[in-house]
């Protein structure tokens, strides 16, 4: 996925039934995915 409001729109959408806040979730997922990015993404030398 490209942004990270398409990202977030998908997983509220997976998370629609649950009875829990999930903005908070979301949040912190985003943060951690945009992290693993980072670290995936080749060093050029």
């Amino acid at each position: 996925m490209e942004s990270d409001t398409a990202r977030a729109s998908r997983v509220k959408e997976l998370l629609v039934d649950c009875y829990k806040p999930t903005e908070a979730f979301v949040s912190d997922l985003l943060d951690k995915i945009r992290g693993m990015q980072k670290l995936s993404t080749p060093q050029k030398k």
